[in-house]
C-alpha cells in the first residue's frame, strides 16, 4: 500500500502500526484469501465495491449506471 493512502486511511499514526506489520498484514490477507471458498470471496469483494459506491459522489455513480444500461432509467 502506498504511503499516501496508509496516511489517508489513517495506518501511519496506529501506535499497533509498526514498519514492518504491513508485511505480517500481507502475509495475514493471503492466508485468508487462500483459505476462503469462492462465495466468501465473492461476499467480500461486493461489501467491498458496494462500500466504495456509497463513498463515491451520487452524480459518478448516476454516470456509471447510465453507461452501464446505455442511458437506460429505471
Amino acid at each position: 500500500m502506498s504511503k499516501i493512502k496508509e496516511q489517508l486511511i489513517g495506518y501511519e499514526n496506529n501506535p499497533w502500526y509498526s514498519s514492518e506489520d504491513h508485511v505480517k498484514i500481507d502475509e495475514l490477507t493471503e492466508h485468508e484469501l487462500y483459505c476462503m471458498t469462492v462465495s466468501e470471496m465473492q461476499h467480500k469483494a461486493r461489501q467491498a465495491i458496494k462500500h466504495d459506491y456509497y463513498n463515491t459522489p451520487r452524480e459518478d455513480v448516476m454516470s456509471r449506471h447510465a453507461n452501464l444500461t446505455g442511458g437506460a432509467t429505471a
